[in-house]
């Protein structure tokens, strides 16, 4: 391309800056979006943990009441068996002995069916936390779902954004001389997308450092790039 001035450059710099600027903070959407998918999955995950905890605890329940109810039976059987044999025993010592043992047997049988039944009226208020916990998990399930949709809509929209502006980007760099442009897309890759700053009110756009007045005046001349001393963009001031 053929040479243009200082001023022409600065003019086709603050075209690509302002594309450069879109593009970096669509960049940095999407950097952020698979961040927002972890955060929607490790939320689901969690409310799944919950559940599953929920039903856990549910079932330590029925496997508990179902141990007792075996224990149960066993008693039942042991006391009908006793029973049966009182009549055989031949002496009132064994007699008395073996009713002893039936009553205690009884008595154990008494405390087991409490134990079951406590199980019992907890197993039902169990049951009720689980279907509870369902629903409250099948609701929210519906909420990451459609969460998520979001996220990668914007991924996507961002995306073709991005690839839109670049299009118009690549469009630009004819203009600009190929040493400029290497020196812009170098501070630009350090400076977060921020190459090409104006001087506003005798102050770097980009640090705010002050910028002295003979130094403005090159500036606003425009006979060569002028970099800040403290952040190192390129420097231009803007025109009405």
């Amino acid at each position: 391309m053929a040479e243009t001035s200082v001023l022409d450059q600065l003019k086709a710099l603050t075209r690509l800056q302002e594309l450069d600027g879109q593009i970096y903070a669509l960049k940095e959407t999407i950097r952020t979006l698979p961040e927002e998918k972890q955060t929607i999955e490790a939320e689901r995950a969690e409310g799944l943990k919950i559940v599953q905890a929920v039903e856990q605890k549910h079932k330590e329940l029925e496997v508990k009441r179902n141990g007792l109810e075996t224990d149960l039976e066993a008693k039942e059987g042991q006391i009908k068996k006793l029973q049966g044999q009182l009549f055989q025993v031949k002496t009132n010592k064994e007699y008395t002995a073996m009713q002893r043992e039936i009553e205690g047997l009884k008595a154990d049988k008494s405390v087991v069916e409490e134990d079951v039944l406590g199980l019992m009226e907890k197993g039902e208020s169990g049951k009720s936390e689980v279907e509870a916990a369902r629903k409250a998990h099948q609701s929210r399930e519906a909420q990451w779902n459609q969460a998520l949709q979001v996220v990668e809509t914007r991924l996507k929209e961002t995306t073709a954004q991005v690839e839109v502006l670049q299009k118009q980007r690549d469009g630009l760099l004819s203009d600009v001389e190929p040493r400029v442009l290497a020196q812009y897309e170098r501070i630009l890759e350090r400076k977060q997308g921020l190459a090409l700053v104006p001087v506003i009110s005798e102050s770097c756009g980009g640090c705010y450092m002050r910028i002295p007045p003979q130094r403005v005046n090159e500036i606003q001349m425009g006979s060569r790039l002028i970099t800040c001393e403290s952040c190192a963009r390129i420097l231009y001031y803007p025109t009405a």
